[in-house]
């Protein structure tokens, strides 16, 4: 998803952006940015969609493993 760019100055811990950059398989730092930011963001999207569903069942989650 491409939205507004513009240029931003940061003190940022090289390690970590080195750490991410690696694991996330990006070749850039910018790159590395993004998905980092797209990750944080759709964990929280996912957290409060499960949330929802816990919710919503009141609680009660079956096991998909567990034979009824």
């Amino acid at each position: 998803m491409a939205g507004k760019v513009s240029r931003k100055n940061y003190r940022i811990d090289v390690t970590r952006l080195e750490r991410a950059r690696k694991a996330l398989g990006a070749r850039t730092e910018t790159e590395t940015i993004h998905r980092a930011l797209d990750l944080a963001a759709n964990e929280v999207a996912l957290a409060k969609a499960l949330r929802r569903l816990v919710l919503k069942g009141h609680g009660h989650i079956e096991s998909l493993d567990e034979d009824p």
